[in-house]
């Protein structure tokens, strides 16, 4: 079973094994063929436990949701790109763009049993996708607009686009690359991830047009 660490939640000892354990179970066995019994068991705690803190299941799993994506949005997920972009003065968009690729693709690797509860559970319920879009993708793309300011002072983008134009072109760009690297694992290697992520930054740099002689250096 992968181990989660959810160290970073402000949450008693006791929730926060529950929470722990059941993202495991879940991820492992799906949410419906698990049960609290296996949760507790996971958690060290009697099965009874659980329910001081969680009436239902389901109730455990929206537990998850919700303090997860509380704790992606301002720790993980938001943080590791405001903390590349803050660099943002001393680099080219390529060296910046390549910088964001490593890091979401170490953030997926390493959180990816949380990421499919969430994504899961985010495809059949508004109130998930409500909160993954007030919780990252604005702050996102307030993160991205203050790049794209930057980037058009320095002559490095178009100013006439918007942030969230932006934003979608890199990341339908670079998230099939990093599926592509979490689906075939060491088949992939990193060699080929790193040759495949300079064309994929190329084209999102330069376009699918072939490049006049002119323009060739």
């Amino acid at each position: 079973m992968d181990e989660i660490d959810l160290s970073g939640m402000d949450l008693p000892e006791k929730e926060r094994k529950i929470l722990q354990a059941a993202i495991g179970v879940f991820s492992e066995k799906g949410f419906s063929a698990s049960t609290t019994n296996e949760i507790a068991k996971n958690a060290g705690v009697a099965e009874g436990t659980i329910f001081r803190y969680y009436k239902t299941k389901k109730d455990i799993l929206r537990g998850i949701l919700i303090q997860a994506i509380n704790l992606f949005s301002s720790k993980i997920v938001i943080g590791g790109v405001e903390k590349i972009f803050g660099s943002a003065e001393e680099k080219d968009l390529r060296t910046l763009l390549k910088e964001l690729l490593h890091d979401r693709l170490k953030l997926v690797e390493t959180f990816f049993p949380m990421f499919r509860v969430i994504l899961t559970e985010a495809i059949y319920h508004e109130d998930v996708r409500e909160a993954l879009y007030k919780n990252i993708a604005v702050k996102a793309i307030e993160a991205v607009g203050n790049l794209q300011e930057n980037m058009v002072n320095r002559g490095f983008v178009r100013g006439d686009v918007s942030p969230t134009a932006l934003l979608r072109s890199a990341i339908g760009s670079l998230a099939v690359l990093i599926a592509q690297k979490i689906l075939m694992g060491d088949k992939f290697t990193s060699e080929e991830f790193e040759a495949e992520a300079d064309i994929a930054i190329d084209i999102l740099l330069n376009g699918l047009a072939p490049r006049s002689p002119d323009s060739e250096t």
